[in-house]
């Protein structure tokens, strides 16, 4: 397999030098948190949709869409994209109007005033436990992209990925974090539309014989075709149906905005029409992407069914993409689309890093530790946390690489069962309800881990309670099961003891507006 050359190098050294200046650009104009972790509310609308998706895409789709569909089809990648046009629309009638009207640093201040003190510090705690699964899987699955094609050693390849963001984002804060976010989606749209376009100059320039070779191959895990996109049947067992794909959206829109990621890149936006035109334009930018790598995707399995002796080099389905890079693209074009790669890992690390920084700032230093001092000690402080989130995420990182057998989507959405949902019932319960109390919503939060561990257990560390072979449900509907389970527990368990007075919940559900 070839190796990257001088000049691939020197693109993606071009790429992390500019990364950097952006960070050494910002610093320094952090004279407040509000500043430093929301940019002012000053940032234009359509830089936060992009930095939206970027924060989202993360190697998990830069890579596993291709290695997802390569492996199985399409129905998961395309019916999500499709559905989740309306589900965003839906998560934005929700949350808008109430994180609008709170305007909050940490979304986890919101638990405190609805349910209590002790709900905010253990939803406060789940948060960084979630961001570790994500990023930490994020960066396994770029190191295993970038070994393929320079033979760099996976560790030292995750440890200069997290020290290169580490180092910006501790600089510039979140303005830093969205301005590079929308320079490094402008280098991944660009990688992904140089791989079509060399797929289909490979092809003679013929989409149709692309989709059709796709079209004939049959993945031995779905037994559909590799272009399957919708499918119908309704089994617990069988993932990305429609049915699946809808109920996992629904529940994801209920849950938008319980996740501090995306709270924390709208009220960058400032006002709520800014808020409504970022998420719209979200809806744009994820539904061009899907279509690049969707075809993408198609492509590899049409390439590698003609190229069987490359195909059988493949020993991940996460590594279809880096193999075909390394030994089909030229050289200059491989180092930019590499540089592409690199700005997927480093729109997630660094949304992930400010985050987990301004949760830890807000809901635990400032709230516990050291009370009333100057903005100016808070802005140091968190630099200095964000360093130390770094090390930490470094450290789940190296220890992710002995655990890599399954695609990295799947990986991760089993390791997130055991906090998403949880984080999902505190907030939906707290907006929808005005009966549910804090003995309720965490009855019902237990329930919902309960449920993941017995039926996913915690990937490589415990195995499911209940045999795979007596009762399978697949991890897309075990997501959403698992939180409607804790939706539903923590209502009725919420009867059994005193409702919350009416007037502490002004302004803090949909039904209850501020005085």
């Amino acid at each position: 397999m070839n190796q990257l050359s001088f000049w691939d190098y020197a693109v993606m050294g071009a790429y992390m030098i500019g990364v950097l200046a952006l960070g050494l650009f910002f610093s320094g104009r952090q004279k407040s948190l509000r500043e430093y972790f929301l940019a002012s509310g000053s940032l234009p609308w359509w830089a936060i949709s992009i930095s939206l998706y970027a924060t989202m895409l993360s190697p998990l789709s830069f890579l596993g869409i291709c290695g997802w569909v390569f492996m199985k089809d399409s129905r998961w990648a395309v019916g999500a994209a499709v559905v989740g046009i309306g589900t965003t629309i839906l998560a934005a009638v929700i949350w808008v109007p109430l994180w609008g009207r709170l305007q909050m640093m940490s979304i986890y201040e919101y638990l405190e005033k609805r349910f209590h003190p002790g709900l905010r510090a253990f939803g406060a705690a789940l948060f960084p436990i979630s961001m570790l699964f994500w990023v930490g899987n994020g960066l396994v699955a770029a190191a295993m992209a970038f070994k393929a094609v320079t033979g760099v050693p996976l560790e030292y390849c995750v440890i200069g990925t997290v020290l290169l963001g580490t180092v910006y984002t501790m600089l510039g804060g979140s303005r830093a974090v969205i301005w590079t976010d929308v320079a490094q989606a402008a280098v991944f749209f660009f990688a992904f539309v140089v791989i079509d376009v060399l797929l289909l100059q490979y092809f003679g320039w013929q989409p149709t014989k692309i989709y059709n070779i796709a079209s004939s191959v049959i993945s031995e895990e779905t037994g559909y075709p590799k272009t399957k996109m919708f499918s119908a049947e309704f089994s617990l067992a069988v993932e990305a149906t429609i049915w699946a794909i809808i109920f996992s959206n629904i529940i994801d829109a209920l849950m938008f905005g319980s996740s501090q990621v995306r709270v924390q890149r709208l009220l960058a936006a400032g006002s709520r029409r800014n808020m409504y035109k970022s998420l719209f334009g979200y809806i744009g930018v994820s539904s061009l992407f899907i279509g690049l790598t969707v075809s993408a995707a198609w492509g590899f399995v049409a390439y590698y069914e003609q190229n069987t002796a490359a195909k059988a080099m493949i020993d991940h389905p996460d590594q279809v993409m880096p193999n075909y890079v390394a030994s089909q693209v030229p050289v200059f074009v491989r180092g930019l689309i590499m540089a592409g790669l690199l700005a997927a890992v480093m729109s997630t690390f660094d949304s992930a890093l400010i985050s987990m920084s301004s949760i830890t700032v807000n809901d635990f230093y400032r709230r516990y530790l050291v009370r009333q001092r100057s903005e100016k000690h808070y802005v140091s402080s968190s630099r200095l946390i964000t360093f130390a989130w770094g090390a930490v995420v470094l450290a789940f990182a190296l220890w992710q690489l002995g655990h890599r057998d399954s695609p990295v989507l799947e990986r991760v959405g089993k390791l997130n069962l055991l906090v998403l949902p949880p984080m999902g019932t505190f907030f939906v319960l707290g907006v929808f309800t005005k009966r549910c109390n804090t003995m309720g919503v965490l009855i019902g939060a237990l329930a919902s881990v309960a449920m993941a561990l017995a039926f996913s257990g915690f990937p490589g560390l415990m195995k499911p309670w209940v045999d795979p072979r007596d009762f399978a449900i697949n991890w897309i509907w075990l997501n959403g099961l698992c939180t409607a389970t804790g939706f539903l527990m923590g209502y009725l368990a919420s009867l059994l003891f005193r409702p919350p007075a009416a007037d502490k919940l002004q302004g803090l559900t949909m039904w209850t507006k501020l005085d």
